[in-house]
């Protein structure tokens, strides 16, 4: 247990210690780029995710996840290495796509391995403690990164993509340190179509599941095509360099907080996280309204709001399916979300282009408004009686 929280939040935290997080779209506009070719920029990143996403878990049931998440993070090193190289819409948009990659990998298999390992330890009752740590891991590593940044940008855009590229350098090596969690299923077993068809039938047909996984993508969707545009945000109500990374610093350390703690609501119903939902959408919706410099505030409270209720519905999610194909419906989860993301990102884009990146974020709030009040709304219609038996003649 020791060894898969030092690894797990090891990896967490170097996957997140990334100096130049806090200012690449910014780096993206002041090289020229549009709002559109920042939402195309952005849209391949999700794009790679959704090709990639439930290939990158189906192999992450059959090698070594260790290894698998170690390249990983070679790859996306390699990626600020072509932004280096080529600070242009093409450069910018190799490189994005290479972290795409990245997170595809990362999705499923890591969550399978720390299922998988808890599973072996019989202690799988503390998923839901244990990725929240991780989670907090995570977002200690945005924080730290984004203060680093804040003294580091003076120096310039380079410097922080080298230090981004030694802390993807690292990220591989503690991948390394993950113990070996049981592989889900024998190699003489496996079958890409099969393993895949028997994940997706399983999403289907397991009670709860498929609305569950749809309500995870649907808000994660929400959330990740906003996510980049943050550092914009900032930009837009008039925080300097170094005040965009101290924003970005608070919201990850509201964040790390909040996934630390978010377990103890694991008793609220699922209504109860839909409503947390709508209320973390409406404090977009008020952000983007007043669009003002305290205006950040509001976002910390729905960056809180949205944690507790992540966690929560994951957990919920890890605990309703079957182990043999943990990695691959994590990945159809994935691959669900990075279809939304995809279409949200370039519209982002297309919204901030002909209106306003406030009209954008407005669009954003309210779309997890909807998505939150619409599952509560659901969540109060009865569940259907079973059908009596016949009568015995």
């Amino acid at each position: 247990m020791g060894r898969l929280l030092l690894g797990a939040c090891a990896l967490r935290f170097l996957d997140a210690f990334v100096l130049i997080l806090p200012f690449y779209t910014v780096m993206f506009a002041e090289h020229g780029l549009s709002p559109v070719q920042i939402g195309v920029i952005l849209m391949s990143w999700s794009t790679v995710g959704m090709v990639l996403e439930v290939p990158c878990g189906v192999l992450a049931d059959r090698v070594s996840r260790r290894w698998l998440l170690a390249t990983a993070q070679a790859v996306r090193a390699l990626g600020f290495f072509v932004w280096l190289a080529f600070p242009n819409f093409w450069g910018f948009l190799a490189g994005l796509m290479l972290w795409g990659l990245k997170s595809a990998t990362l999705s499923g298999a890591f969550e399978a391995v720390v299922y998988d390992e808890l599973k072996a330890l019989g202690r799988e009752d503390e998923y839901a403690r244990v990725i929240g740590r991780t989670q907090a891991a995570r977002f200690s590593g945005v924080l730290a990164a984004s203060l680093g940044a804040a003294v580091v940008s003076p120096l310039g855009y380079p410097t922080l993509i080298w230090a981004s590229v030694a802390a993807g350098l690292a990220a591989s090596g503690a991948a390394l340190l993950l113990p070996r969690a049981p592989r889900a299923m024998a190699v003489a077993q496996w079958g890409y179509l099969a393993h895949l068809k028997r994940g997706a039938l399983e999403a289907a047909s397991l009670p709860g599941v498929l609305p569950l996984m749809l309500f995870i993508a649907g808000m994660q969707a929400v959330v990740s095509a906003c996510a980049d545009y943050w550092q914009l945000f900032g930009r837009d109500v008039g925080l300097s360099k170094p005040g965009i990374a101290l924003f970005l610093a608070a919201l990850a350390g509201v964040g790390a907080a909040a996934s630390a703690v978010a377990h103890r609501l694991h008793g609220l119903s699922h209504r109860a996280l839909c409503l947390m939902l709508t209320a973390a959408g409406g404090c977009v919706v008020a952000a983007a309204a007043t669009y003002q410099a305290w205006s950040v505030v509001l976002l910390m409270t729905y960056v809180a709001l949205y944690w507790m209720v992540d966690v929560n519905a994951d957990a919920r999610f890890q605990h309703a399916i079957r182990p043999e194909t943990r990695a691959t419906l994590g990945s159809v989860k994935g691959f669900t979300m990075q279809c939304g993301t995809s279409v949200l990102m370039l519209g982002f884009g297309l919204v901030a282009g002909a209106a306003s990146y406030r009209v954008a974020f407005l669009s954003a709030g309210v779309l997890a408004m909807l998505i939150g009040g619409g599952y509560a709304l659901a969540s109060l219609r009865p569940a259907p009686r079973p059908s009596p038996a016949p009568t015995q003649r």
